[in-house]
């Protein structure tokens, strides 16, 4: 039970209403590093719930190349402004990174919980609106942006670019291409070498 109050969703929840909840048809998952949670194109069917690990998301691009998403870390919902769409499908996998505990809790019983909870139904509202401010973001960094533009936001968003590879997955570029334009910055004086990786000069 306090694995699930953690969650913003039901912060504002006693253990009377989340043991309300869990009278819905439910279950609790351990996943080991590597696995699979969910594949790209499964119905979703349930709220999901990552109360523990971190996971990522991630798709296979035009020319087969797996593309990451976004990384999520406990205690977070997943796909929220998927769970009642007409096409409710997953356009991601989700793949963990590290153990997660992952609850899956029946649609239909979380929706008849928000209509006797109108916080959470509030706070369901608001994690569909911020997520989808997130996607038009997304959508922007990849059809807008230059990849320079991109590289200078994602090291101005996490300090420093650590991993090409990893980095490469997360920017939708292929290695040798990023590598490059790394290398152009750094002589350009943009970027910077330090022990903890590329950074803003």
């Amino acid at each position: 039970m306090h694995e699930l109050i953690q969650l913003t969703l039901f912060s504002t929840c006693d253990e009377k209403a989340i043991t309300t909840l869990l009278n819905a048809p439910h279950r609790r998952s351990i996943y080991k590093k590597g696995e699979t949670i969910v594949h790209q194109g499964d119905p979703c069917r349930s709220l999901i719930a990552l109360t523990e690990g971190v996971l990522e998301t991630q798709m296979i691009g035009l020319e087969g190349r797996e593309v990451t998403i976004e990384r999520i870390e406990a205690p977070k919902i997943l796909a929220p402004a998927f769970l009642f769409g007409s096409n409710n499908h997953f356009p991601v996998d989700v793949v963990t990174t590290t153990s997660c505990i992952v609850w899956h809790i029946d649609k239909e019983g979380f929706f008849c919980f928000m209509q006797q909870n109108p916080s959470v139904l509030r706070t369901f509202l608001q994690q569909i609106s911020d997520r989808s401010q997130f996607l038009s973001q997304q959508v922007r960094m990849f059809a807008v942006e230059s990849l320079r533009t991109r590289i200078i936001s994602y090291i101005t968003e996490n300090k420093y670019l650590k991993n090409i590879q990893k980095s490469a997955l997360i920017l939708g570029v292929a290695r040798p291409s990023l590598s490059r334009i790394i290398s152009e910055m750094v002589e350009e004086g943009i970027l910077e070498k330090s022990e903890h990786g590329f950074c803003l000069k």
